[in-house]
């Protein structure tokens, strides 16, 4: 559902993020510390893309060791640590970290988390499965990131390790296409009672594959006072060639690209971008 329409959406030239604090901003995922305590309730039941997950992971052989980036709050690290892995999450947002340490105190069971960029990882082992999963890796919105990036996650890959990396395809472009209107997520009822909406709003750039997406998390008790909280996230615009060209040059091969967590194939209409990349 959407509300707020716009008579003519508007379009925005973000291209002039080149200050300090825009750059921050842009390629950083400190706004998560913001987003945290409102993440789970949205998206802790979401569960498409675990078996593909799971279907490279057994690839590996038990106990091999796995790594994801942008982890948030181990939706997907806790079930894998449950079959036997021995999984490494790494985020950058403090207040997700701590989400996952307790959903994995919960589940009983030992993964191992470290706070860093995934630009500048520092990890005392090698891997045979990578992941970065629901559209992460767009949060870094500028070539030199997502270099650096790619060649990080490169460097902690044991030889012809594997690397799945899931864009946002049709799904983001969707919202491209709604720029200036506001769209209702969802609504939740939390434990204490109260109600939680999610809206978003995006604006599209005039002159960069990039997304802007304003995020207004409001809070109430039923008849009570609203709270609302406000955080803005960057995202971008990935093309197939571009990616695939961004992994070969990373010093990996690009073995598949998916178009859904169901493993069908890509065209331009799919929701999702998969690539399934080894390590050359």
């Amino acid at each position: 559902m959407e509300t707020g329409r716009l008579s003519k959406p508007p379009e925005y030239d973000l291209t002039d993020m080149n200050s300090t604090n825009d750059a921050k901003r842009a390629d950083s995922y400190d706004d998560y510390d913001v987003i945290a305590p409102f993440y789970d309730i949205e998206h802790a039941q979401f569960d498409e893309d675990l078996d593909l997950y799971q279907n490279y992971a057994e690839l590996c052989g038990p106990g091999s060791p796995l790594l994801e980036l942008a982890c948030g709050s181990g939706r997907l690290l806790v079930p894998l640590a449950a079959e036997g892995y021995t999984l490494v999450g790494v985020d950058s947002s403090a207040a997700m970290l701590a989400l996952a340490r307790q959903n994995a105190q919960a589940a009983g069971v030992q993964i191992t988390l470290e706070q860093q960029d995934m630009r500048s990882l520092r990890l005392p082992q090698k891997f045979h499965l990578a992941f970065c999963a629901l559209g992460s890796f767009a949060h870094l919105t500028t070539r030199k990131a997502q270099r650096e990036a790619l060649a990080s996650v490169r460097a902690h890959m044991a030889p012809r390790g594997t690397f799945i990396l899931d864009i946002s395809n049709e799904d983001a472009r969707y919202m491209e296409r709604l720029s200036g209107q506001v769209l209702h997520q969802g609504t939740w009822k939390r434990e204490n009672g109260s109600l939680l909406t999610h809206f978003v709003s995006p604006a599209s750039s005039t002159g960069r594959h990039l997304l802007e997406l304003t995020h207004f998390y409001d809070e109430h008790l039923q008849g009570g006072p609203l709270q609302r909280t406000i955080v803005t996230t960057y995202l971008y615009l990935f093309e197939r060639g571009e990616m695939e060209l961004l992994l070969e040059g990373a010093g990996f091969s690009v073995k598949e690209v998916f178009g859904d967590y169901s493993m069908g194939p890509f065209t331009l209409e799919s929701p999702r971008m998969i690539f399934i990349a080894e390590a050359r």
